[in-house]
């Protein structure tokens, strides 16, 4: 069974137990293309994505039904507030990606003897996950040298560099070149 947190919240604590769970591969693209008149077909001005949405079908497991049920309806509704804007989920079986969602949608619970059924719809507006941050410290004392930066993402990003001369003298000449491994 698939665990997440929210914020480091586990699901689980408040009863929260996830059944499926639908991450599509890519987000929805927008397309931006105009017809001619009198000419076949579009000109293609390029795309790109949108927001992701990642469906959750949950199962609120209630100690006692008669006791619990309701107060652990409420964990739920604060725990999801939309108010509360994008916060960053991670699962189990992915670990080192964090996704920033918010919740957007509706929210019936269908209550199925003691326990509640329901699907939990999050919504991305920047639609990839994100790595946990590595920071990585190094001292260099010799040119021309190496330094090999991985990224466990999706998609080619940019790290960020700060460099701190701790020496007295002047740096000269200096030169940083990213590229990126292909397979």
């Amino acid at each position: 069974m698939i665990e997440a947190w929210i914020d480091g919240v586990k699901w689980s604590s408040i009863g929260i137990k996830i059944i499926k769970r639908d991450i599509p591969p890519l987000p929805d693209t927008r397309d931006y293309n105009v017809q001619i008149a009198g000419e076949d077909g579009e000109v293609d001005f390029g795309s790109e994505y949108g927001p992701r949405i990642i469906n959750h079908e949950c199962i609120l497991i209630a100690d006692d039904p008669r006791l619990d049920y309701q107060a652990k309806v409420r964990a739920v509704a604060k725990l999801f507030d939309a108010k509360r804007g994008e916060r960053y989920i991670t699962y189990s079986d992915q670990p080192g990606k964090q996704y920033r969602a918010r919740y957007a949608g509706t929210l019936p619970i269908e209550k199925i003897i003691f326990d509640g059924m329901f699907q939990l719809p999050l919504k991305m507006h920047k639609p990839f996950p994100e790595s946990e941050e590595r920071l990585v410290e190094l001292e260099v004392t010799q040119s021309p040298g190496i330094i090999t930066v991985q990224s466990d993402g999706d998609l080619s990003a940019r790290p960020i560099f700060v460099l701190t001369n701790n020496g007295t003298t002047t740096v000269n000449g200096f030169t940083l070149l990213n590229e990126y491994e292909t397979e």
